[in-house]
């Protein structure tokens, strides 16, 4: 039986965005830390920086991506209810799990039904076998016992018994026919001709805001890989990865095991996961180091306004309505809104003053072999 585990934010991820209330005091910290940095940083160039703009074009394949996407969303799902299932089939069922005649957090569908195939379900022990042969309708339990090394202690190596009901057995879906039929009734387009006109066009535009961020995101690590860090604030480094130690040590807890159990979900031990954070938040601080001595030389700063519509956005994006909150459950720093808006700042005063060269044979290649990588706010790296 899968219960889920850990939390959807990856190990590798966890040092990413970390953004928090910023107001007068954290605006002078990071005036501070300004004068203090730009003390320890050399600057390379950071105007007139050379780079060879992306352009990605629209494919075929693209198309035909949007076409299967229509064709899937006006599938209909069809079910049988009148025969027994079968291993193979995939089932739709619910669940109400509990150990001693008690309910354990996780271990239910809360009527929303799930579907699996039997005999591929992934869940432990013989839960499949036991649903083969009950007819759609059909409420049993399901006996189980969970493997020793499961990795939640309340769980390993208890006998659970799973209150189960077959829902329906999922049949061959009825597919629709992609013509000018399906376009009209399920899109605001008359034909084929059009729809794949308009996807095309949205295509366009997406990926000129995408290689418009590849571009930006060329640039400012052009502009990083060419400065030189000579000292890092070691109170800030040791302030940064304790903050995430922390988060990602809550989170365990909130799952119900320990931080070394946690980790290994993601192939990490304790030692592997603090030498990694240590790396990410060094690279994070030297970007931060390089990044507000430009500001500093440029006289780029985050007003009141923009602060305050940042913590907004934030919490709109994580669906929250405290900023302490927000704080607590993501690491964040209380100068990090502010330096958010300066990072976003100084990068388009990169990208307006730099210029555009032709690619040569081998940057061609090279664009095809590499990915480009921006450092995030706690020193990883996403790949554009």
């Amino acid at each position: 039986m899968r219960i889920r585990k850990i939390s959807a934010v990856l190990i590798g991820a966890m040092v990413l965005s970390v953004l928090g209330g910023c107001g007068k005091a954290e605006e002078a910290s990071i005036k501070d830390k300004q004068s203090k940095y730009s003390s320890y940083v050399t600057l390379g160039e950071y105007k007139g920086v050379e780079y060879t703009p992306a352009h990605t074009e629209v494919t075929d394949d693209d198309i035909q991506s949007e076409i299967d996407s229509l064709v899937s969303d006006n599938t209909i799902e069809n079910k049988e209810m009148n025969r027994k299932a079968s291993m193979g089939d995939a089932v739709n069922i619910d669940y109400v799990g509990s150990i001693d005649g008690t309910e354990f957090s996780g271990g239910s569908t809360q009527g929303a039904g799930t579907e699996i195939t039997l005999g591929n379900s992934g869940y432990i022990d013989n839960f499949d076998e036991q649903i083969v042969g009950h007819k759609p309708g059909e409420s049993f339990d399901v006996k189980v016992t969970f493997p020793q090394d499961y990795g939640n202690d309340e769980l390993n190596g208890k006998a659970a018994v799973f209150a189960t009901t077959l829902n329906y057995i999922v049949a061959t879906p009825t597919v629709p026919t992609y013509d000018d039929k399906l376009v009209s009734s399920a899109t605001e387009y008359k034909t084929t001709a059009e729809f794949e006109k308009a996807k095309r066009e949205e295509k366009e535009k997406d990926n000129a805001e995408s290689d418009l961020e590849t571009d930006k995101s060329t640039l400012i690590n052009k502009v990083l890989d060419s400065s030189n860090v000579s000292e890092y604030p070691e109170q800030e480094v040791t302030d940064r990865m304790n903050n995430l130690i922390e988060s990602v040590t809550s989170s365990a807890e909130s799952n119900g095991i320990d931080l070394g159990t946690y980790l290994s979900y993601y192939g990490y031990d304790e030692e592997s996961f603090k030498t990694q954070v240590k790396t990410s938040v060094e690279d994070y601080i030297r970007e931060k180091m390089i990044i507000l001595t430009i500001a500093e030389k440029e006289g780029i700063a985050a007003g009141d306004d923009e602060i305050e519509a940042k913590k907004q956005e934030l919490l709109d994006q994580t669906g929250m309505t405290d900023i302490e909150q927000l704080k607590q459950t993501y690491g964040y720093t209380d100068e990090d809104f502010s330096y958010e808006i300066i990072y976003k700042k100084v990068v388009d005063l990169v990208y307006n003053n730099a210029v555009q060269v032709e690619a040569s044979d081998t940057d061609a290649k090279d664009s095809t072999d590499g990915n480009t990588e921006m450092v995030d706010d706690y020193g990883t790296t996403e790949e554009k």
